[in-house]
Parts: structure tokens; C-alpha cells; sequence
């Protein structure tokens, strides 16, 4: 039996808002479903991929010791991703990047079919293998999704945002990172795909800024008509509008107003 304990991992606990709605759209709309299978699907390929990856650079370690050499080997990899109903959870040793990167990119594409994402990325204590997932960290990313995140955004603390600073000579700065009225700091999906991963990206991909705000204009826009009447999600739509209408401005795309013309606002 086992004896392993909680190792420190960057987590992610993500959760696909409005999902009920979304089923059922699935008869009418078919690529909702495709877009949520595929993109889960995906993840679940990386994963196993950098599995792959771990278990070679696991015997090279042990062949160079075998001969008595010290091994200078990147540091050993550990993706883990579960996904289950409306849910998903990303969790790495290190790099933070694997992390924030996969969510980034996950998010970005489904929210080009105006699906909506809210979470959390934590450093904390958990076990995560396959399928089987506990511990504090989980729980912590659990709640700040639940009680904090609020709006279709994937907060971070600051333990991961304080590591992930330098990461690709400041993308995350500018690019990744974003940070609200209320002091928190959050993924950005409103900008192209970061990653380039092949499990997470696809060949459709926008990596042109003003393309990609396009697309996620129409989406929005189509969002706002649809969810008039439901309230509760409305005022998540708004708040993604208000984001997308800042985005929008500094790449010159044209912003989402309301009936008078006027900005729409969270």
C-alpha cells in the first residue's frame, strides 16, 4: 500500500458556468458539445503526454546514476488533469507556466463559443493522480472559485502570481495576468491562445489580437441576447463585456455598447 504524502503542487480548479443551459442547447447546438469534449479531451492528452515525458526523463535519470555521474536533467514534470461534469482541475509540481497556460488557453477557446469560465490557481497541498484528487490545496482552490472568483474569472493568489512574474521575459505582466477593481489578480482570456502546446492549441487558433476580440465580440454579443431574461447569469455576461469593452479599446476593435449606444457596463 501506498505511503505517499501531499506533495505542493500549482492547481487549478476550474468550472464551466451555466452548464445545465449549455446541455441543453447541446440538441440544437452540436458544436457545443464537440467544443467541450474536444477541449477537455485535450487536456487529458497533455497530461499524459508530459506523463510520458516523466517516465523517460525518470530512466535517464536512473541510467546516468548507474554510472556513478551526477544528472543534469530538467527538473522532472508532473501535469495532472481530472475533469468531471462541469469541473476541471490542472495541477502541476512545476512549472507554474504548465498551469496557467493550459487554463489560459482552454478558457480562451471556449469562450469564443461564449462559454463562460470561473476558477481558481492556488499553491498548495494536494494528491493528484488521475483521476483520484485531495487535499488542502483542492479545497482552497474549491472555495476561492465558490465564495471569491464571483464573476466568469480564474483568480490567482498571490504565491502563484509573485512566481509566474518573470515567466517568457514578462508575458504575464501584460498579457496573462490582469488585475480587478477589487485588488484581484485573474487569468486573462480575453487575448489569443498563449499556448502552443499541441493537445491545447489547434490550427484555428487566433493569435492575431484584433481577429480573436472579433470572434469573442460576436459571442458576447450573442450572450447578452440570449441570457436577458436569466439574471443571474446576465450580470456575469456584463461583467466579461466591461473587461472585453477594455480590451477592445487599446487594439482598436469595436466594443459592445448597449441600446443607446452607450458602454456597456458590469
Amino acid at each position: 500500500m501506498s505511503t505517499s504524502k501531499f506533495q505542493q503542487r500549482f492547481i487549478a480548479f476550474v468550472d464551466i458556468l451555466g452548464f445545465t443551459n449549455i446541455v441543453r442547447r447541446m440538441s440544437e447546438e452540436s458544436r457545443l458539445f464537440v467544443t467541450i469534449r474536444d477541449s477537455l479531451k485535450s487536456l487529458d492528452l497533455q497530461s499524459r503526454r508530459f506523463q510520458e515525458y516523466r517516465r523517460r526523463l525518470q530512466d535517464k535519470r536512473k541510467q546516468i546514476i548507474q554510472k556513478g555521474l551526477v544528472p543534469l536533467l530538467p527538473n522532472i514534470t508532473d501535469l495532472q488533469m481530472t475533469a468531471f461534469s462541469d469541473c476541471y482541475v490542472i495541477s502541476e509540481i512545476t512549472p507554474a507556466w504548465h498551469v496557467l497556460a493550459a487554463i489560459q488557453t482552454l478558457g480562451a477557446n471556449l469562450l469564443k463559443e461564449g462559454i463562460l469560465t470561473r476558477g481558481a490557481v492556488v499553491y498548495g497541498d494536494a494528491y493528484h493522480k488521475g483521476r483520484v484528487l485531495f487535499g488542502p490545496g483542492i479545497v482552497e482552490a474549491y472555495k476561492l472559485e465558490s465564495e471569491v472568483a464571483k464573476y466568469p474569472r480564474i483568480l490567482v493568489t498571490d504565491s502563484v502570481r509573485q512566481t509566474v512574474w518573470g515567466y517568457h521575459n514578462g508575458l504575464c505582466k501584460g498579457r496573462l495576468l490582469k488585475q480587478d477593481i477589487d485588488g484581484c489578480w485573474f487569468v486573462n482570456v480575453l487575448t489569443p491562445p498563449l499556448s502552443s502546446w499541441a493537445a491545447v492549441s489547434d490550427k484555428t487558433n487566433d493569435r492575431n489580437a484584433r481577429l480573436f476580440l472579433q470572434k469573442i465580440r460576436q459571442s458576447l454579443t450573442t450572450e447578452l441576447r440570449r441570457e436577458r431574461e436569466n439574471l443571474s447569469h446576465l450580470s456575469k455576461v456584463r461583467w466579461l463585456v466591461h473587461r472585453f469593452n477594455e480590451e477592445a479599446t487599446a487594439e482598436g476593435v469595436r466594443t459592445i455598447t448597449g441600446d443607446k449606444g452607450a458602454l456597456l457596463k458590469c
